[in-house]
């Protein structure tokens, strides 16, 4: 069986339903959540997580972030990691983004070329920040090879092309780059498609585990109740 992750948006709908979320994902034993910071331009977002980042952008910023991460590890005691732009890093001053991050198992910025991660990380002065690489079904063999050296967590590995949502599938000739990754040292989870149980065994069967984005704040729109419906769906 695989690792379950599920991506939230920070404070979407609301901090009340967002922490309820967090919570319903400790319940149901999902092995990490990764907790979006919004930004104004998500280039690699589809349009559920697109609306979702302009509906808390409305109210809410990078203070307000901070504060519903910190909030989010009180109620969830498995790895959490903080997924968002680099812009928003590079603003604030990486080593000060740091600090107030505080401890996460991770920082997933979704723009981030694999090439520009061993220039991207001296900004952070010293911060032990874990920047997660991606890989992609159209990665050549070096970046796979560059993704696997020094790489902690896990490799995102996006599972198709284009943005977030959408229909899950995985060819052979992306099987085939998984399959190239994995056993390296570091586990290798599939993103971007993946929608419900049927999908996750899919995934489960190719890498080490997988991330539900799309579908789990689509859920979320609905109510407490309604996700933590969909998450029992998927794990038990």
């Amino acid at each position: 069986m695989g690792k379950l992750g599920i991506y939230l948006v920070a404070d979407y709908p609301s901090r009340e339903v967002f922490l309820g979320a967090v919570q319903a994902c400790q319940d149901f034993g999902v092995d990490f959540l990764e907790v979006g910071f919004a930004f104004s331009d998500p280039v690699a977002d589809g349009d559920v997580l697109e609306k979702a980042a302009n509906e808390v952008l409305r109210t809410g910023g990078v203070d307000a972030f901070v504060e519903a991460l910190s909030q989010a590890r009180a109620r969830f005691f498995g790895k959490t990691y903080v997924m968002t732009y680099s812009n928003i890093a590079y603003s604030l001053g990486m080593g000060t983004f740091a600090k107030r991050l505080g401890p996460v198992a991770g920082l997933i910025l979704a723009d981030l070329p694999l090439r520009e991660i061993p220039a991207f990380r001296k900004g952070f002065n010293g911060f032990p920040v874990n920047l997660i690489r991606f890989l992609t079904p159209e990665s050549r063999g070096v970046d796979m090879e560059r993704a696997v050296k020094g790489a902690r967590g896990f490799i995102y590995f996006v599972s198709k092309r284009g943005t977030t949502g959408g229909a899950f599938d995985l060819d052979q000739e992306t099987r085939e780059k998984i399959a190239a990754v994995r056993g390296k040292g570091v586990d290798v989870y599939i993103g971007f498609g993946i929608q419900e149980r049927g999908d996750l065994e899919i995934a489960y069967e190719a890498a080490d585990g997988a991330i539900i984005g799309t579908r789990a704040v689509k859920e979320l729109g609905g109510g407490v109740e309604n996700f933590r419906q969909y998450l029992k769906s998927l794990t038990m």
